[in-house]
């Protein structure tokens, strides 16, 4: 029978299939139900920096700062306690009924306070912190430098605070994505999670407005961390986690070729339920078998850039190839 542990951020996984953050991993009885499931972690739905602050704010629209500032500070760490007491109980229910890892999860847009909670995340036992880091770069006052500023002081803190292993969840917005990653593994990050799938804006002209465009990913989407990944997993002494567009088995095992150690499900698993992870098992076991792989580190990463006799593959001249059919 084919092994099929891994490791991701040092940490021992039965199996490489995590469950991402998602309304899939809400409430510690759900979690349980992807362990029964077969996955190999999960991730906890993220804890968002935005939300606290949003709806904290909410909560003291009528109260003016300047003559009431210490019912103003009160009503801030109230609300602020209030997200994050339920995110540390929903943590330790987990850890008490599951026996895979449990990886906390964070959403944020700043280096800000929040920064103080991974430490009590860590105290109550979360195995791994996975920062999901986003700034659109749509401001037309902030430079790519002041904007990758924000990721590495994010990285900076996190390290101070924590010992256990933290992954950064990114886009591929940089313009120069292999370098930021590299100086972001200088700083502390132990992984990375390759990509984060954003909302996406669409247009109703019938009644006006904006609305959401297609929420679930589609196989096609995979192809950019594909090529991501077999281009740094052999370059950066770091683990990488795939994320968008993982439909099928298959898909795993193109994935660990070019180096990932796991990848992250949420959109196959809504369209086919939790119990869609052991057929997705059962194709990497079959496929393993077939070709006489004992253990996936006997061929993960064969296929990443590092790896083969024409580097090129990954890069631009398959572009070229593709459109003007030069060989």
């Amino acid at each position: 029978m084919a092994d099929l542990k891994t490791k991701y951020l040092g940490i021992d996984l039965k199996n490489p299939i995590i469950v991402s953050s998602s309304s899939l991993t809400a409430s510690a009885d759900k979690i349980v139900k992807c362990e029964e499931a077969g996955a190999g972690a999960v991730v906890l739905k993220s804890l968002f920096e935005e939300q606290i602050e949003a709806d904290t704010a909410k909560m003291m629209d009528n109260i003016d700062e300047a003559h009431v500032s210490e019912s103003f500070d009160y009503l801030t760490r109230t609300g602020n306690y209030h997200y994050i007491d339920e995110y540390l109980t929903l943590l330790q229910e987990a850890k008490a009924k599951v026996s895979i890892p449990v990886i906390a999860s964070m959403n944020c847009v700043s280096s800000g306070s929040w920064i103080d909670y991974a430490q009590r995340l860590e105290k109550l036992g979360a195995d791994g912190l996975e920062l999901n880091v986003f700034i659109l770069p749509a401001d037309v006052r902030k430079s790519g430098e002041d904007i990758e500023k924000v990721y590495v002081d994010v990285c900076r803190e996190v390290k101070k605070k924590i010992k256990i292993p933290f992954s950064l969840k990114i886009g591929p917005h940089f313009s120069g994505l292999a370098h930021m990653v590299r100086t972001l593994s200088d700083e502390g990050a132990s992984g990375f999670v390759l990509f984060n799938r954003f909302y996406q804006p669409d247009v109703d002209i019938e009644n006006m407005k904006i609305v959401p465009a297609r929420e679930l990913s589609a196989p096609q989407e995979m192809a950019l961390s594909l090529r991501w990944i077999a281009l740094l997993s052999g370059a950066i002494e770091a683990d990488f986690s795939a994320a968008t567009g993982i439909h099928d088995g298959k898909s795993i095992v193109k994935q660990l070729l070019v180096g990932a150690s796991t990848v992250q499900l949420c959109s196959v698993l809504y369209q086919n339920g939790i119990d869609y992870i052991q057929t997705m098992l059962k194709v990497v076991t079959e496929w393993m078998e077939r070709h006489n792989y004992a253990s996936i580190e006997d061929y993960r990463g064969m296929l990443c850039q590092a790896e083969l006799e024409n580097p090129a593959e990954f890069e631009r001249a398959q572009y070229v190839k593709a459109l003007v059919g030069i060989s």
